[in-house]
């Protein structure tokens, strides 16, 4: 019986064979997280109203700073004047989630896939009965974190002779959340 996935797998494997371990591997995955941050993002910019977007972001900064006010004071008036606007504001909250969902909705099932690959990729099978097997490691940090921070073990990678290892997942999220931000900025669609 054919196996469309494996078959896709066996030829990504060969194709993408430089691209399973350090230093090129963390390389590979960088790009990868950038080209997906930075099309989420134009898409963000594309399909959403984003003066309208930090203009409600302020209008609820502003009511959490007076609801502060209000609770710090005991202000009956101001009290009055936040428990009136609070419909408004949940309104918006949610015209907000709504607006910014909207584009991750539209990549969520190809940025699955590309992610089930990707974490195929780099997942080495011990047992091919059981399919039992470990996480690659894609890159080191060539200080010794799991002592400091023994949870990352297991979590983010694995101690090496070199350092801390990390995995796919592990280096993936640290990629993408840390270059995340920073890109939202530059494309301006950080809501501030």
């Amino acid at each position: 019986m054919q196996d469309p996935f494996g078959d896709f797998m066996a030829w990504f494997n060969i194709t993408f064979a430089l691209f399973k371990t350090p230093p090129y591997a963390a390389l590979f995955i960088m790009v990868i997280s950038l080209g997906i941050t930075t099309l989420s993002n134009l898409a963000m910019k594309r399909f959403s109203d984003m003066r309208r977007l930090n203009r409600y972001q302020a209008e609820i900064k502003q009511h959490q700073e007076m609801q502060k006010e209000a609770e710090k004071t005991q202000n009956e008036k101001l009290m009055r004047k936040v428990k009136r606007r609070k419909a408004y504001i949940e309104r918006i909250q949610r015209e907000m989630l709504t607006q910014r969902c909207k584009p991750s909705l539209m990549f969520f099932i190809p940025f699955i896939l590309l992610f089930t690959v990707l974490r195929a990729f780099y997942f080495i099978i011990d047992d091919p009965i059981t399919g039992a097997g470990h996480d690659q490691v894609v890159a080191v940090i060539p200080f010794s974190v799991h002592k400091l921070l023994p949870f990352f073990t297991g979590w983010l990678g694995v101690p090496t002779a070199y350092g801390f290892g990390i995995t796919f997942f592990g280096f993936y999220m640290m990629v993408g959340l840390g270059l995340g931000q920073i890109l939202q900025r530059i494309m301006g669609v950080s809501l501030t």
